[in-house]
């Protein structure tokens, strides 16, 4: 099996250090980490560096998307360079294939966007002048995670967003918040694909797990709702040809 440790929102801030409970021994427990956007909590470079600090020992690899948190800050490509030169891989519409002892991982990131879980009330709602902008976000991330999804075929496969793509894992956030927590898009395209897990952060009052509609396990690995690191198991996809010899 691989074994993929994960967690969201730890906003980490200037001069905070992480225990070594959080992060500590990862590299016995898991085959690679997975960082489901808030890294910082106003995307300040000296965020980034508290942040690179509490990683500093973790000696599998990591791989990311940014938050809304993340993108709050001006030098949003400068925060973001600042990770990858300390060795996290950040996805931004982007793909990446892990190659781990177990196998093979193929992950396609992008942070998402809010706009909500409604199906045809949204076509009318974004006839507001006011929606448009969100409208182009929304159809913008999920074209892009289609795209870097679409590039991906080994290994098992797994989508990472910052906000969520299905109600299920939202728990006891209030439905006034559900249009700023995800949107039906990210599932549409999730479930276009043969995507093995899903894994997300931002609902901070959500609960640990859920589906979308096409039944991909999505897992909200936001710190706030587990209060841990979690780790979760995928087996490895078999090759096409191995699948022939079976049947």
């Amino acid at each position: 099996m691989i074994r993929i440790a994960a967690t969201g929102d730890l906003h980490f801030r200037q001069g905070q250090h992480a225990s070594r409970e959080l992060l500590g021994g990862i590299g016995d427990r898991a085959d690679l980490l997975v960082l489901a956007g808030d890294i910082t909590d106003n995307g300040f470079m000296g965020e980034a560096d508290a942040a690179i600090a509490a990683l500093a020992d973790v000696s599998i690899p990591v791989v990311a998307v940014l938050g809304n948190h993340d993108r709050r800050g001006l030098r949003r490509r400068a925060l973001s360079s600042r990770l990858e030169r300390a060795g996290i891989q950040v996805l931004d519409g982007e793909a990446t294939v892990v190659s781990t002892r177990s196998g093979d991982v193929g992950i396609a990131g992008v942070s998402g966007s809010g706009g909500g879980f409604w199906t045809e009330e949204a076509e009318q709602l974004f006839r507001f002048r006011a929606y448009r902008a969100l409208a182009l976000r929304i159809r913008r991330e999920a074209d892009r995670l289609d795209r870097a999804l679409s590039s991906l075929s080994t290994g098992a496969i797994v989508a990472v967003t910052h906000f969520s793509p299905t109600i299920t894992t939202l728990g006891a956030e209030p439905l006034a918040k559900y249009w700023m927590l995800g949107n039906t898009e990210l599932a549409r395209v999730i479930d276009a694909h043969p995507v093995d897990l899903v894994i997300h952060g931002h609902a901070h009052l959500g609960n640990p797990s859920g589906f979308t509609p096409g039944g991909a396990l999505v897992r909200n690995v936001a710190y706030p709702v587990n209060g841990e690191v979690i780790t979760i198991d995928l087996e490895p996809r078999k090759p096409t040809s191995d699948l022939a010899l079976v049947s």
